[in-house]
């Protein structure tokens, strides 16, 4: 069995250059889907990718389109019901372990406090990918290959990541992009299993007279995000997204992350049936491109708003594949 210990000694910087030369074979893989060659620019043992595009220059000015102070909430609730993929993804579980009563009993007896004190308390069982949430760069990998070229042996003990959890995710702070598909088709939202492609996004961005600049965060609105609370197990199980060459245009305009209102971004069913997420593949393990799923895009759409300052805090899980974030748009 491994242990933090043994992995502790294994620092990034040291197991990227020991399997320096087997990764850059490996990105270069002519299997069944051309995930292009790997964007690993910013050093051995980088484990932040695309987080380096946000500067203090960049925040800056992200921060100075802030002009009226309103918030969007581009996050769903963290709640027992929302969509999940058992037995991959298993439900989100939160029960008191703690009550008023048996609290304030305890307190009493134990400590001889005659304040009447109590206290709620809750014990929580989920994975960090419920709801609204982002991934970690070390979350995808390529035959057993991480983000960088770590070696999967190397990137993660039996206690979670040792190279690109999400502790070592940046805070995001950087200009948003809301590119609303569903709307350049003329449908409220798109069929379970359409690929959103390169001319899609590009249409939709003429419509709405934006670009995307170099460090931006893209949202992408399919419209499938209406059956989050409505119908969870329809909503988890099939859905619209970013196809493969989307996702390269995309990379392409060097983003730091994209998120969609579905459950993982790109299409489902996928393009090809014996490749499947190839856009996390793509993204994370060859671009250290950020990925963000179940993002909340219904009223930002609605008032049209394409353009904002986005906002996002991972909670700092030491070694998790992801966490639920609460994403807001400043306007």
């Amino acid at each position: 069995m491994a242990t933090n210990k043994k992995a502790a000694k294994k620092t990034p910087a040291a197991a990227q250059s020991k399997a320096k030369g087997k990764s850059k074979a490996k990105s270069t893989f002519a299997g069944p889907v051309d995930l292009g060659p790997d964007h690993w620019v910013w050093g051995e043992g980088d484990e932040i990718g695309a987080g380096n595009l946000m500067t203090p220059d960049s925040i800056l000015a992200a921060l100075e389109q802030v002009k009226k102070g309103e918030i969007i909430d581009l996050s769903h609730d963290v709640a027992m019901g929302n969509p999940s993929i058992p037995p991959i993804q298993l439900p989100y579980v939160m029960t008191l372990s703690s009550t008023s009563a048996n609290s304030e009993r305890m307190i009493r007896n134990g400590f001889g406090a005659e304040n009447g004190i109590g206290f709620y308390l809750e014990r929580i069982e989920m994975t960090t990918h419920v709801s609204t949430h982002i991934d970690a760069l070390g979350h995808a990998t390529i035959h057993a290959e991480l983000y960088g070229g770590i070696p999967a042996p190397v990137g993660a003990d039996d206690f979670g990541l040792c190279h690109a959890g999400i502790e070592k995710a940046p805070p995001f702070i950087a200009r948003g992009v809301i590119i609303d598909v569903a709307g350049y088709k003329k449908s409220k939202f798109l069929k379970p299993g359409y690929a959103i492609t390169p001319a899609d996004l590009e249409g939709a961005l003429k419509r709405q007279k934006v670009s995307i600049e170099k460090g931006s965060i893209v949202i992408i609105h399919t419209g499938w995000g209406h059956k989050f609370w409505s119908d969870p197990v329809t909503y988890a199980h099939g859905y619209p997204g970013i196809g493969l060459d989307a996702s390269k245009w995309l990379a392409a305009h060097e983003v730091v992350a994209v998120g969609a209102d579905n459950m993982a971004l790109e299409v489902f069913p996928c393009e090809d049936p014996k490749v499947i997420f190839p856009v996390h593949q793509h993204l994370i393990t060859r671009q250290g491109i950020y990925i963000i799923e179940n993002v909340k895009t219904d009223e930002i759409v609605e008032r049209k708003l394409w353009q904002s300052t986005i906002v996002i805090l991972p909670t700092k899980f030491r070694g998790a594949t992801g966490s639920p974030v609460r994403i807001i748009a400043l306007l």
